[in-house]
């Protein structure tokens, strides 16, 4: 039997339908083998030159852990053109900030084997980096994210976050304030506050908590095993956590990837933090995505998605396996 649900934060209706995990598939998707050559790979130390001039680095070339840089290839530009409206279409200025930062000199390293130590680390510098963006009087809204492996969109294999600073607030992240508005307005409330109390008194979708953070696979995820992380204080962005909450939220990001690293072997999957953007009343979360179908006709056709698995059943296999897998 399926089931629709709809987004509390952008009311968009996904469907669940569990009988889809039955479906026959007649593509096999063949592996790539893995070369690697770490004189060709530009984020590999000692080839610092294939880069643009580094905006952090915390050793000397061939020598250092994390390193953050402007993306060779951007997809804004850090120039400031006019654009033309053309009659009724509207257009702005491509202008923007795209960084790269990478999170690790080994090639192969993965962030789901990395100490919590480590990601805290990688988490401070993403911390300073999205304030350094944001203070930039033309960017309105900044996005920290991270693509694991190709079909979660990265064409490079080496681990590395990017952060994408624009002009505009985007549609997606436009909805979620004017739904989070809307709540407020009616129920005097912030709506992520009362999602984490009810969550938290429901217990059936949480994956897992710490002091500071809880993560939980949403009521209407678009995604199988889709977890979101929110910070339990009212915190707009990632620029009001200490290091403690650094620390807490490396914690939270380790032990739900310890689960998802067990779904597949090799699997995908996005991060994608939601800061609020300036000048917004907002409350800190951000998801894990797990890839393992893809989008299709339906969904493009109508931005709704069908997921073969309850939040229910995915949290419980999550949490299971966080047990299994985890000594946070």
């Amino acid at each position: 039997m399926s089931e629709l649900r709809q987004d509390i934060f952008t009311g968009e209706w996904i469907i669940f339908a569990g009988n889809r995990m039955k479906r026959p598939y007649d593509f096999i998707k063949k592996s790539v083998p893995k070369t690697f050559d770490s004189s060709e790979c530009q984020f590999c130390p000692g080839n610092e030159k294939l880069t643009t001039e580094p905006l952090y680095q915390d050793g000397s070339n061939g020598n250092w852990t994390i390193r953050v840089f402007p993306n060779k290839y951007p997809a804004v530009s850090d120039k400031s053109d006019e654009a033309d409206n053309e009659g009724f279409y509207r257009a702005e200025s491509g202008f923007g900030i795209h960084e790269v930062v990478v999170d690790t000199p080994d090639h192969t390293a993965v962030l789901h084997d990395f100490s919590v130590e480590k990601i805290r680390d990688i988490l401070k510098v993403l911390k300073a980096r999205f304030i350094a963006i944001s203070e930039n009087e033309n960017i309105k809204y900044a996005q920290i994210f991270k693509n694991c492996g190709p079909d979660a969109g990265a064409s490079i294999m080496h681990s590395h976050w990017q952060i994408i600073g624009v002009p505009v607030i985007p549609c997606e992240q436009a909805n979620i304030i004017k739904n989070e508005k809307k709540y407020k307005d009616e129920f005097g409330k912030c709506m992520i506050c009362d999602i984490i109390k009810h969550e938290s008194e429901k217990k059936i979708r949480i994956v897992y908590e710490n002091q500071y953070f809880i993560a939980f696979a949403p009521y209407a995820s678009k995604m199988s095993y889709e977890c979101m992380i929110a910070v339990k204080g009212h915190i707009p962005s990632i620029s009001g956590f200490d290091e403690e909450m650094l620390y807490c939220l490396a914690d939270v990001i380790k032990a739900v990837l310890s689960a998802v690293k067990t779904l597949r072997e090799g699997i995908c999957y996005n991060l994608c933090f939601e800061d609020t953007p300036k000048g917004q009343d907002g409350h800190w979360f951000m998801k894990i995505l797990p890839r393992m179908g893809n989008p299709a006709g339906f969904e493009y056709g109508t931005n709704s998605y069908i997921n073969p698995i309850l939040p229910e059943k995915a949290a419980e296999y999550m949490r299971n396996k966080i047990k299994e897998n985890y000594r946070g």
